[in-house]
Order: C-alpha cells, then structure tokens, then sequence
C-alpha cells in the first residue's frame, strides 16, 4: 500500500484537474450562452458564481457584480479555491511532488498549461481571446489525462486518481444541474419559457453531453429528458449514476474498502430511486444539494480511511 500523503496527493491531483477543465468548459458555454439571450433574465453572468456556492466569498472581495469581475474571480483569483488559476496551480503542485509515480509526459503538458493561463490573465477580459483560452485549457486537460489513461499501470495510483476524478465529476455535474430547478420553475419568466430549448442544449453542452443525447435518447431536446439522461443514464461516462458507479469500482480495488463503499453504494441507491418525472424544480434542487452533501461525506471517509486514519478526515476547498 502507497504511503498515506502520496496516495492523497494524486487523489486531489486529479480532483483539481477535473475541477479545472470542467470550470473552463462551463465558463465558456455560460459566456456564449450570455452572447444569446436577452440581458434580463432569471439566468445571468452571477448564475456562474451560484453554482459554484461562491457568493459570499465573492461579495467580500468584489463590491460589483460584473461580468469583468465574475470573470476575474473564476478565472485569475489565486485567492478564490474554484478559480481556473488556483485550481491549475493545485494540480501543479501536486504533480510537482508525485513525479515518480506519474508518466513523463504530465509533468511537461501540466507545466504548460499552468504557464500558458498565467500568461493570459490580464487579457482575460476580452471574450474572444478568453473563450480561446479556456478552449485550449479544455484540450490541456484532456490530454494529460490521456496520457494518465494511455501510460499508467493500473495500481493503487491509478485507483485513487481515477477515485478522485469520478467524485470531482459527479460533485461539478450536480452543480451545473442546479441550473435545472431554474428551468423547471413554474413560476419562471415568459422570456425563460421562449429560450428554454437554447438553455437546457446549453446545459448539454456544459457537460459535453449533446451529441451523445441526441444519438441515445432522441434528437429533439427536451427538458425533462435531458434530466434524466445526466442524472440517470447507465451508460454516459458524465452522468451522475455513471460516475458513482465508478466511484465505487476504484474504492473496491482499494485495501479495506468497506466503509466507502457502503456509503458509496448509499449515495448510489437513493439516487436511482428518484422520480425525475415531477412537475415542480424544488425537487430537483434538493436533489442535487442532498447529493452534494453525502459526496463531501464520502470524501471524508476517504480521507479518514487512507489519507489520515488517526483523524477525521479533511475537507480541501471544494
């Protein structure tokens, strides 16, 4: 069995760099969403700070909510834990100090991607060279893991990455599905109604998840559809059931697993059992926050049963 600090070093790396490239993906799908739709709608560029449960952290720093400054605080902000800039700064370091364990190759596509954000920060505030640059971290990421699923020995190393990546996955997607109670709402406005198509392909898109609805479920898109496909779909490697499964396939590779998996497998049971079929949002809001809360439990049985047994287990940033 790898050493506690090591085997959480490469967890977290790769809850950050799955942190980092869907934060880039859903900026930029918001930002070209915005460019769309009319300026006073229920969703707007603070929709952006919402999901990610950042508002009182942006209201200390930020005295206006502009989409200058929403940019600046999801993108360059070191001192803001869901930034691009922090996010990447975390997988760095964390690759920094596991370079015997990784291939060769992570180090130098990580590097790269690290000096090409912070060479792009102080033009960030243009859109197009913005939506180019978060494209291009988009790809940075893939690549590298890629080259993780190309190069790596499936170990205990693999396992906690992959462990962590799957819970990253799921956490980021329940996030971006909140959108979904506001798309469901009675109450929203006639003008929500009018672009709903528009804002639930959006939704699709923010978790590359378009084309594969279309081919698997129908061409048309339709709201409660799509919810159900990113929610429950067995087969789609985004949706929430599909990463939990997996959540559990790497925990059970692992020593002494029980624990989390019966937690993992709790999570997992409640989920399927949910009818997606209602008429009102709340149900899905509360949803996603249920789900949002037993995934910050189950990462602290991870934490207590690998990282630091001798102590609750720890909560990074999230």
């Amino acid at each position: 069995m790898m050493l506690s600090r090591v085997a959480e070093r490469v967890y977290w790396m790769a809850r950050y760099l799955e942190r980092t490239e869907n934060t880039a993906r859903l900026i930029n799908v918001h930002t070209s969403m915005m460019m769309d739709l009319p300026k006073r709608m229920e969703i707007n560029w603070f929709t952006l700070i919402h999901l990610f449960n950042a508002d009182e952290i942006f209201h200390e720093r930020y005295k206006r909510v502009t989409e200058e400054n929403i940019m600046q605080f999801l993108i360059a902000d070191r001192d803001n834990p869901v930034s691009l800039a922090s996010s990447l700064f975390s997988v760095r370091e964390n690759v920094r100090t596991s370079l015997d364990l990784l291939p060769d190759e992570t180090w130098q596509q990580v590097n790269q991607a690290h000096i090409q954000l912070n060479n792009a920060l102080d033009v960030i505030g243009k859109r197009h060279t913005r939506l180019n640059l978060l494209r291009s971290l988009q790809r940075a990421c893939q690549c590298i893991n890629g080259v993780i699923d190309s190069y790596m020995s499936r170990d205990h190393t693999f396992d906690f990455m992959q462990a962590g990546r799957q819970l990253e996955r799921a956490d980021m997607s329940s996030r971006i599905l909140e959108m979904a109670s506001l798309l469901l709402s009675e109450q929203r406005s006639e003008t929500l109604r009018k672009y709903e198509g528009i804002l639930w392909t959006n939704l699709l898109q923010a978790l590359s998840a378009r084309q594969m609805y279309q081919q698997h479920v129908q061409p048309r898109v339709r709201g409660r559809e799509v919810l159900k496909f990113l929610v429950l779909d067995e087969g789609f490697p985004r949706s929430l059931r599909y990463s939990l499964v997996d959540i559990g396939k790497y925990l059970g590779n692992l020593p002494e697993p029980e624990l989390t998996l019966a937690m993992q497998n709790r999570i997992l049971a409640h989920l399927k059992k949910q009818d997606l079929n209602f008429s009102p949002d709340s149900p899905v809001h509360a949803l996603m926050d249920h789900l949002q809360g037993e995934l910050g439990k189950l990462h602290a049985e991870i934490s207590r049963t690998w990282f630091h047994p001798d102590r609750d287990g720890q909560m990074q940033s999230q």
